[in-house]
Parts: structure tokens; sequence; C-alpha cells
């Protein structure tokens, strides 16, 4: 299986990220939904490697990954939400997501 993990758009953390599959009923969409490449960060073999690319670009910026969640959208697409909590140097806590995106099924 290949996981590719995207950056989403910086928003406000108390603001629920939404799906970037505009079609998430099952139906064929006029066009297909696409991910801007421009924010893919890397392809790998397993969730586990994914969030060890997360807390290797974290630990560059002298931040530690804490605790990790991985939400499933829905059912029928294969997009999923990867919220990391991040301690700061200073003590404070940050949150930060990603989108995991993998083969399985297709």
């Amino acid at each position: 299986m290949t996981i590719e993990l995207y950056s989403t758009s910086p928003t406000d953390s108390s603001v629920p990220v939404e799906s970037p599959i505009s079609n998430t009923m099952g139906e064929l969409p006029a066009q297909e939904p696409t991910l801007d490449l421009g924010n893919l960060l890397g392809s790998f073999d397993s969730r586990e490697e994914a969030l060890a690319f997360v807390q290797a670009q974290a630990d560059t910026q002298q931040q530690q990954v804490t605790d990790s969640r991985i939400v499933k959208f829905d059912a029928y697409t294969h997009v999923e939400l990867l919220t990391v909590t991040l301690q700061q140097a200073d003590q404070s806590t940050a949150y930060k997501n990603f989108y995991l995106v993998l083969d399985e099924g297709y």
C-alpha cells in the first residue's frame, strides 16, 4: 500500500477541516476531484512512516509530536485526516493537519 502525505491549507485549528474530495456520495463526478500536488510532502509505505516523517520535520523546528489522530472522512473515499499535536520549545501546544491519501482499493 502506498500512502501520500499532503499538507492542508493553513487554517485556524478551531475550524473543522473538510475533505478535499467534493463528491463523497460515491457517484461518478463530471470531473475527478484532485488534490493540489504542490502540497504533496511525500509517499510512504505505511501510516507509521508518514508519521515518522512529520516527527522529523517537527524536530527541525524544535517541536515534538505529543499526540496524533487519524480519522477517515467517509466510507467512499480513501482520504484520511491526520491531526498531530505539537509541543513547541516554549512548552505551548499547536495542532497541525495533514491529508493521508491511500491507494487501497484501486
